[in-house]
């Protein structure tokens, strides 16, 4: 057995019993007993109540639309369902609403990613699934090979669905929806197309702007719906129009008003893209205008700071006059169509900053590089306020995206986090990889994702790894917190171990995602002994280590792990691995609390199953072996030390037949 010494007992502390807020409170303080790293910031709220607000807000937002009830008595009765229908009809969040309208049992919530076979347990885990839970598996994007894999999946998985009465709404590809099994042809359900008039109204009502009279609804809204069908995206884009018009409209002003301008807008957009032509001349006006665009509602100081920057990166020439003849920036900004509104800058037309940027972007393809160079600048003036900040990263993230390809675009990330040193630069790289991961187009959230994964998988500088743990831990986390696992895993085994380590960030957000979440520890027990080739000693060694943070959990993990065959085995792997990598004055204390805490469980059994856990990790390790014995004889009964010896004794006697039986073959 290797005695090289592990953690200090007091690095991973026994947290106490909590529920509720109490709960993430404590795991809080257990995974940061001192502030956090600096980059990192605690979600505002547990992971499972932000998902319930979004569920709840869609719900809110939703639009029925004709059949819809059919579906959800479908998925009710049977517990699954599968939805199909035109793209854009909103087909992913009508499971989502019929998931949510569920009676509300014990299980939870959950997305189940489309992954290529082979990067996961299972394409449909039945181990990661728990009773009640209502799971979204969402294949309108899947390709034949993706989704051949999942339809050969769906007669087993259902069997799960049965018998843990939890429930599955599956949103099928356009193309193989008429290849769905026949055993499941009764349960596929049409989304159609809700009335658009309906959307448009509840996301007003959403916004503060309640129609109830229907003779409130100008004709020009109607007919624009009615004549030009849009998908539910453009009906949510015209929606946040008209809210924005409500916004910045003068008094006197009404629906009718606000509606004509926000469609006067999209059909712009739509229509006059290429044609637009923003109507300043000279380099100056035109940087101004530029700025004015990218910075659109920022601070005015920061807007001539960023404009005057702008013209000297483009070898503009500056006003070489006395500056009391310069321009004011009143004047200056009424020129381009824009003022000031309480200090904050934008244009006096709705949208047109979103105009202005295109334009720019598409008709001078030179000045890309120099435009992201600028704002890389940008980001470091003072007194930029961070939500500026990420809207300017917002805004030339979608400018890349329109002519860039997919694979590089979280590149941008990568410069910023690797190539800066300051605290905006690193901010910036997150969101960009935020949006890129939020992404409504499922194939830019998996390149982002997958860039992730890559550098998670390689040494990368310590900025750009506190971005990761960011990203992981605050966005990842809620979209796709299976895939946030894999990813803080790789981190984790890559960092430093020990006090020297400082606060081993990767290793503690990564605890405590799964820290609430039985499923999510099961995930993360799975990887710890699925291990496609041997690791570096240093990564097996914490490997080890991340498993005995995981028996420190508040919800005694283990007593889930314990009733199941499979992941007793599991156990005792990774145990074993404990044994081998650390000494006995560091494994002990750990293996004592177990034992003691598995002892006060009411299911008595789980004692039995633990014994025999240890048993099967310490086979081959005598001295290991005699301490766990001793250990058990002080901490339990005697009755349980002899249980421990009776089983020790039984696995000794099965392996000394096994290596008699080759000298025997051999004899004969």
């Amino acid at each position: 057995m290797s005695e090289a010494p592990g953690p200090a007992v007091d690095e991973l502390p026994v947290p106490t019993t909590a529920s509720g807020d109490s709960y993430f409170t404590t795991i809080h303080n257990f995974l940061q007993s001192g502030p956090p790293p600096e980059f990192l910031s605690p979600p505002a709220a547990p992971r499972h109540q932000v998902a319930d607000a979004q569920l709840s807000s869609l719900q809110q937002r939703f639009a029925r639309p004709p059949g819809i009830n059919d579906a959800y008595d479908t998925l009710e009765r049977h517990n699954i369902v599968f939805l199909h229908g035109t793209p854009g009809n909103g087909r992913a969040s009508a499971a989502r609403v019929l998931l949510r309208e569920l009676p509300r049992g014990s299980g939870v919530y959950k997305e189940i990613v489309p992954v290529p076979k082979g990067q996961s347990p299972e394409l449909l885990a039945p181990e990661l699934v728990g009773k009640a839970d209502r799971m979204l598996l969402n294949l309108s994007e899947a390709k034949e090979d993706m989704w051949t894999a999942y339809h050969d999946q769906f007669p087993g998985f259902y069997k799960v669905l049965l018998d843990k009465r939890s429930f599955l709404a599956v949103v099928l590809p356009q193309t193989f929806a008429d290849r769905l099994s026949p055993d499941f042809s009764p349960y596929r359900k049409p989304v159609n197309r809700p009335d658009a008039l309906e959307v448009i109204t509840r996301h007003l009502r959403m916004q503060g702007i309640d129609i109830s009279d229907p003779e409130q609804i100008p004709k020009e809204l109607t007919g624009y719906l009615v004549n030009d069908p849009k998908p539910m995206s453009e009906l949510a884009k015209l929606s946040d129009s008209i809210v924005e018009a409500h916004g910045t409209a003068k008094p006197g002003t009404s629906l009718a008003d606000w509606c004509r301008q926000a469609i006067a807008t999209s059909k712009v957009r739509a229509e006059k893209e290429n044609d637009f032509v923003p109507t300043p001349r000279k380099g100056s006006q035109r940087a101004l205008l530029l700025t004015v665009a990218m910075l659109h509602g920022a601070p005015a100081d920061v807007i001539h700071r960023a404009a005057a920057a702008l013209q000297d990166n483009l070898g503009i020439a500056a006003d070489d006059r006395p500056l009391l003849e310069h321009q004011g920036l009143a004047e200056r900004l009424r020129r381009v169509g824009a003022s000031r509104h309480e200090d904050r800058v934008c244009f006096d037309k709705l949208r047109y900053d979103d105009a202005v940027r295109r334009h720019f972007w598409r008709n001078m393809p030179d000045l890309r590089r120099p435009l992201r160079d600028w704002v890389s600048e940008v980001l470091a003036l003072p007194q930029f306020p961070e939500e500026h900040q990420r809207a300017l990263v917002v805004r030339l993230a979608e400018l890349c995206a329109s002519t860039e390809e997919e694979k590089k675009l979280a590149d941008q990330a990568w410069e910023w986090a690797q190539l800066h040193d300051d605290t905006a630069h690193m901010r910036a790289a997150a969101e960009w990889l935020s949006w890129g991961i939020r992404h409504d187009q499922e194939s830019t959230s998996r390149q982002f994702r997958a860039a992730v994964l890559n550098w998670s998988k390689k040494p990368i500088g310590t900025r750009l790894r506190k971005v990761l743990i960011e990203v992981c831990a605050n966005v990842l986390a809620f979209t796709h917190p299976d895939q946030a696992v894999v990813r803080l895993h790789h981190l984790a085994r890559r960092e430093p171990q020990g006090r020297q380590a400082g606060r081993n960030p990767a290793r503690q957000v990564l605890l405590r995602l799964v820290a609430p979440d039985t499923r999510l520890q099961l995930y993360l027990l799975y990887r710890l002994v699925s291990k496609a080739a041997p690791l570096p000693e240093q990564q097996r060694r914490l490997d080890a280590w991340l498993f005995l943070g995981l028996l420190t959990m508040p919800t005694q993990p283990e007593h889930v792990f314990l009733r199941l065959a499979p992941t007793r085995l599991w156990l005792a792997r990774c145990w074993t691995d404990v044994l081998k990598s650390f000494d006995s004055a560091s494994w002990l204390p750990r293996m004592k609390r177990w034992v003691v805490t598995t002892a006060a469980a009411e299911d008595q059994k789980l004692v039995g199953h633990a014994l025999e856990v240890l048993v099967d990790a310490a086979a081959e390790d005598y001295p290991a072996m005699s301490r766990i014995y001793l250990t058990v004889r002080k901490s339990l009964s005697a009755d349980k030390a002899e249980q421990l010896l009776a089983r020790a004794q039984e696995a000794q006697r099965v392996r000394l037949s096994r290596r008699a039986e080759p000298e025997k073959g051999a004899q004969s």
